[in-house]
């Protein structure tokens, strides 16, 4: 019944709409441009906040017909369509609404296929009702007017979220996690930075806050300008340069340096936000103020650069009413170091903590080591990770544990010498956690442990000092049991169990005993 009905709905709009626009019309395409717009954003699929879009990748058609044509004219989503604008006069135009510009297949729940679930989505000027509700405004006011220069096209006549820019559905339902009511769409003229051919090529290690683990980054020094490729993680931006100038004993970074267009998931696991953005780097003097500029101060005796700032990546110029709602990637306390290649013994790990626990039937004792390791030598100069690995020494034994896939199943092989970057197929037994290790073990004969790392270069071992530690019980008591004593189970309030479960429990001996056991 409910297809039946949005199949109805979909034949009256497909006789009061103009269809969807969806082949890119004839004429001039004005292409890479930069967009702006108020609006109703997504906080997630199902909700959304008045806010603003910035730096939206957009494009504009002059038609041989003397409309205009916007592509994804609705902020925010992936639409595939044009909106048509009907020329009034010279700069100006009129969308003339309803126009299509959406369909999907999530109309309907019957079981029935031979019956459409299409839903067809169409733009239309809409009002508050209250309460941020919104309906379609009288037929003869549904229209949206522009301007445009031939540079610079605006949306006029709304300017407050009062009256919006919609999509609706079934005539008048809107579809709430979109809405504009300010757009202004601008020709866009920024360009990556390059670096000239004459630039010398260096490299330099790269450090912050987030990041303790030096990397290599490649450099270009041309007279006063200091050119810096990959200072982000991000693949995408892997080929990126930013630019810093020499200003006495500073050099100086200029905010909303241009980096490219991206998308929020190149730099997150999942966004659902799928739009393409002008992407920058821009200087912040702190995470919730903008800043004009970035300075480091450069050491005339090691060439070291370091700034105690902030330098983020934005969707679209920084500025005061665009601050980063999400965090893309952030650096922080950055100091760039000029390299210098040098093996020697890398610095001994430094430990988090140490713990066995046992399951609720004391059958199992999981020990988990945890500690932290640098890919760097004992004077803080970088070393190749590629270079290093790691062994583990159960108790007083001289030879490295061996971890073995009968054991560990989710290991690649058997293996005594742990890469420094090695994570187990599942990050589980053999873990990483950005500069932190995590490894498990069950043994509950292992009463020490001990971790040392090693550098290898033209056939020669360097090694660390060992870091040794000692098993500590946590968790569940290690108790002693009497196999002669019988035990019953209880909630903290007196509930009895049939056995133990998760969270802390009350164990009841005959032997009169009681203690408490924490089950995780």
């Amino acid at each position: 019944m409910k297809k039946t009905l949005f199949s109805i709905c979909a034949l009256l709009l497909s006789l009061t709409a103009s269809a969807q626009l969806v082949d890119t019309p004839e004429g001039r395409l004005i292409d890479n441009m930069y967009r702006t717009s108020d609006s109703w954003v997504k906080k997630s699929w199902t909700s959304m906040e008045a806010g603003k879009y910035e730096g939206l990748v957009s494009k504009i058609v002059e038609g041989k017909d003397g409309c205009l044509y916007v592509y994804n004219p609705l902020s925010g989503l992936d639409s595939k369509s044009w909106l048509k604008l009907e020329k009034v006069s010279d700069g100006k135009y009129k969308a003339v609404l309803p126009q299509v510009i959406y369909k999907d297949n999530n109309g309907g729940d019957d079981d029935d296929e031979s019956v459409s679930s299409e839903r067809i989505f169409t733009l239309n000027r809409m009002k508050n009702k209250g309460n941020d509700k919104y309906e379609v405004v009288a037929k003869d006011k549904n229209y949206m007017e522009f301007t445009w220069d031939g540079t610079t096209l605006k949306m006029l006549g709304v300017g407050s979220k009062n009256e919006i820019l919609g999509m609706v559905y079934n005539k008048d339902t809107w579809e709430s996690r979109y809405g504009d009511w300010g757009v202004t769409i601008q020709t866009f003229d920024n360009s990556l930075v390059t670096p000239p051919a004459s630039a010398e090529k260096k490299q330099y290690t790269l450090t912050t806050k987030e990041e303790t683990s030096p990397r290599i980054i490649e450099t270009a020094v041309s007279g006063d300008d200091i050119y810096l490729k990959g200072i982000f993680k991000s693949k995408k931006l892997a080929d990126v340069w930013v630019k810093l100038t020499r200003q006495g004993d500073k050099a100086v970074m200029l905010t909303n340096q241009y980096l490219g267009r991206t998308v929020k998931t190149d730099f997150m696991n999942y966004s659902n936000d799928m739009a393409e953005y002008h992407t920058y780097a821009a200087a912040f003097d702190n995470a919730t103020t903008v800043a004009d500029k970035l300075e480091f101060t450069i050491n005339a005796a090691d060439g070291k650069l370091t700034s105690d700032k902030m330098l983020r990546i934005v969707m679209g110029k920084s500025s005061a009413a665009n601050m980063p709602k999400e965090e893309l990637e952030t650096l922080e306390d950055i100091v760039l170091t000029p390299y210098q290649h040098k093996a020697g013994n890398p610095e001994t790990p430094k430990l988090h903590y140490c713990s066995a626990v046992e399951s609720y039937d004391y059958s199992t004792t999981t020990i988990t080591l945890a500690f932290y390791v640098k890919n760097v030598d004992v004077d803080g100069n970088y070393l190749n990770p590629e270079k290093m690995y790691y062994n583990v020494y159960i108790n007083d034994s001289k030879e490295p544990f061996k971890f073995t896939k009968s054991q560990f199943f989710y290991l690649d092989k058997d293996m005594t010498d742990i890469p420094f970057n090695y994570k187990d197929k599942r990050n589980d037994d053999i873990k990483i956690a950005g500069d932190q290790r995590i490894l498990h073990f069950y043994d509950a004969s292992i009463r020490k442990l001990s971790v040392v790392m090693v550098y290898e270069e033209d056939g020669k071992k360097y090694s660390s000092e060992p870091m040794t530690t000692q098993v500590t019980t946590t968790g569940i008591e290690n108790a002693t049991i009497n196999k002669n004593t019988t035990e019953k189970y209880y909630t903290v309030d007196g509930r009895q169990l049939q056995h133990l479960q998760k969270g802390l429990n009350v164990v009841k001996s005959s032997d009169g005993t009681t203690r408490k056991v924490l089950v995780k």
